[in-house]
């Protein structure tokens, strides 16, 4: 199971990024998972615009 954190951004959008990838992800050439994965942490960025909102 992979495990990823969330980013809450100053303007609600939200990511995910990787926090660990499962044992078939780390063999995977391309680092896919197909399984079950589940968020690890948590966090707000309250002073960040997520990527699409800076680019605008």
């Amino acid at each position: 199971m992979c495990s990823y954190n969330k980013i809450t951004f100053f303007c609600k959008h939200f990511e995910y990024r990787v926090a660990k990838h499962c044992h078939f992800a780390r063999n995977d050439p391309g680092h896919q998972c197909f399984g079950a994965w589940s968020v690890k942490r948590e966090w707000d960025e309250p002073q960040e615009l997520c990527k699409d909102c800076v680019r605008q």
